[in-house]
């Protein structure tokens, strides 16, 4: 096992972009020095999701580096990062020998501190009952509550309660889900996907092609016309109606996901499928009501699964 001492930080406090995050992260472990090294990942306020993370965490150690801490201030990263096991934390110092005598020095140092910390607080507290005590009690508070304070002033995040975008306020109509979440439990492993994943936030129009050794995500529609092409898994976050075809080197596990399925042609691994001569339109009617499918290959052929559960 490598020994990993140097600190490299990568700042990517400043990027929303997802293409642009994985192309600063492999840009700056192009760096010799960050080879070898333990990574201090910079996010700030970013907004980055776990399996964003995740895929970070593997690009950093394919180089053969370690993601040793993350600075963030987003709660949310904060947790996603202690489920995943990195620290948050500042860097720990170096360590420093410390003999007998000293640490004798430096344990009275604290009691004198303790001590004098003790004192103030007794003292202010008995100056507060004096001014608590007066006639002119509204005014000595404001007195006290004009006084400068060399503290920083703590910024809390607040953590509002979501809710959908057409919601009108202060609806009395709206009523609660009834969804059953508490199924038996499992001591299942999570199987994670290590291959990579790349994210496209926008609509695939005609003429326009995807080809990506990996996973791809399409957040948007994916027309009739455009193509993507993947060595992993296809999810599409909305219609598609192009071709699509996963597992381009020969991958049989691969699948093919989308909320609406209609496309003009399936490819998995070497099967192919098109789409029904009843279902062969080019557009169809955009609904709220949509049931995500999934396409894999069952003996030999490309079969859709609804991804809805009773």
């Amino acid at each position: 096992m490598q020994n990993i001492e140097n600190i490299y930080e990568i700042d990517l406090s400043s990027i929303d972009d997802s293409k642009m995050l994985a192309d600063t992260v492999i840009a700056s472990l192009e760096d010799e020095k960050a080879k070898n090294t333990s990574i201090k990942l910079k996010l700030g306020d970013n907004k980055v999701t776990q399996s964003q993370m995740v895929f970070i965490r593997s690009l950093i150690e394919s180089y053969g580096s370690k993601l040793g801490f993350v600075e963030t201030s987003n709660i949310l990263i904060k947790d996603i990062c202690l489920e995943m096991g990195i620290d948050t934390t500042k860097e720990r110092p170096e360590l420093i020998n410390i003999t007998s005598e000293s640490f004798n020095d430096i344990q009275n140092a604290k009691l004198d501190d303790l001590r004098e910390e003790f004192k103030s607080g007794f003292e202010q507290k008995e100056e507060q009952t004096q001014i608590n005590t007066e006639e002119e009690k509204p005014k000595a508070v404001e007195l006290i509550k004009d006084e400068p304070s060399d503290e920083p002033e703590i910024q809390k995040q607040v953590i509002g309660v979501y809710r959908k975008a057409d919601e009108k306020e202060n609806a009395e109509f709206l009523q609660d889900e009834e969804v059953d979440f508490y199924a038996v439990p499992t001591d299942e492993t999570v199987v994670i996907d290590t291959k990579d994943t790349i994210y496209i936030n926008q609509t695939l129009r005609n003429g326009q092609t995807v080809d990506y050794d990996g996973n791809v995500v399409i957040i948007g529609d994916c027309h009739p016309g455009s193509e993507i092409k993947a060595t992993g898994d296809i999810t599409v976050w909305g219609v598609l109606g192009s071709i699509a075809h996963a597992g381009a080197k020969g991958n049989v596990e691969a699948k093919i996901r989308a909320l609406k399925m209609n496309a003009v042609q399936l490819r998995i691994a070497n099967c192919y499928s098109r789409r029904p001569d009843g279902g062969n339109i080019p557009y169809i009617v955009k609904s709220s009501t949509f049931t995500p499918e999934e396409a894999r290959i069952v003996d030999d052929n490309i079969v859709l699964f609804k991804m809805a559960q009773n």
